[in-house]
């Protein structure tokens, strides 16, 4: 158990944490909201610490969430703008998402994922930050439990390989944990019909699985939906 979740931060973050022992990647998804909870809780604490103004601090909490998981979702998320939105058929669009090449596309999407979350982080309180990068990342272990990879190998199909409902019912009572709070659970369902729907949209834009790129994609969005509705509700 402790090697899965050392293989689980060290997969999503740039700790230098390396697993002893070999294992099936997708046990490791179990303990992907509790990497989540880790990311939030320091983001929160800079919020609290910060002696900047909210603009400046809203900034730095992004900056440190980008550097902390090192870009990782936010590749993901570029490559599924340039596939999924592309006019093509599916395995044209398959092939595009694999082009390191950025267009235009992405170039779009990630200036609107990151300028959308500027401006939540800018009205969220500390105390809530930790909710979006849980709550992304289960969406990433639901996705990936519920739709089928769109190919035989790449990261999507890695990471199905020893995933159950095991990991998904871990990876939600990380997620039951940190709800402590009744009005918690409309944003927990929020993240959850996001996953459904654009997992189903995705799924078929891509010819009927999804794929390591689209996983990434639905935690960013999946975060970017909760800092909004955070900051619109209870900001």
């Amino acid at each position: 158990m402790l090697d899965e979740m050392r293989a689980a931060f060290s997969f999503l973050t740039i700790l230098p944490l390396r697993p002893q022992a070999k294992r099936k990647p997708g046990k490791t998804l179990a303990w992907f909201p509790l990497v989540g909870l880790c990311i939030g809780a320091m983001l929160a604490a800079v919020a609290h610490v910060s002696p900047f103004n909210h603009d400046l601090t809203a900034f730095f909490i992004l900056l440190l969430w980008v550097v902390v998981t090192g870009g990782l979702h936010l590749d993901g998320f570029g490559d599924s703008c340039d596939g999924v939105l592309a006019s093509a058929a599916p395995e044209r669009r398959l092939s595009i998402m694999r082009d390191p090449r950025v267009g235009a596309w992405s170039a779009v999407g990630l200036v609107l994922l990151l300028l959308g979350k500027w401006l939540a982080l800018r009205s969220v309180s500390p105390e809530w930050l930790p909710l979006a990068p849980v709550l992304g990342r289960w969406a990433m272990v639901w996705a990936a439990y519920h739709f089928p990879a769109i190919r035989d190998e790449g990261m999507g199909a890695r990471f199905r390989d020893g995933l159950s409902i095991r990991e998904l019912l871990i990876a939600s009572a990380w997620v039951a944990i940190l709800l402590t709070r009744p009005e918690t659970g409309a944003l927990w369902l929020l993240t959850f019909c996001f996953t459904v729907g654009f997992g189903r949209w995705a799924a078929r834009r891509l010819g009927g699985g999804l794929n390591g790129d689209v996983y990434g994609a639905i935690c960013e969005m999946s975060e970017l939906i909760c800092l909004l509705f955070i900051g619109c509700v209870y900001g």
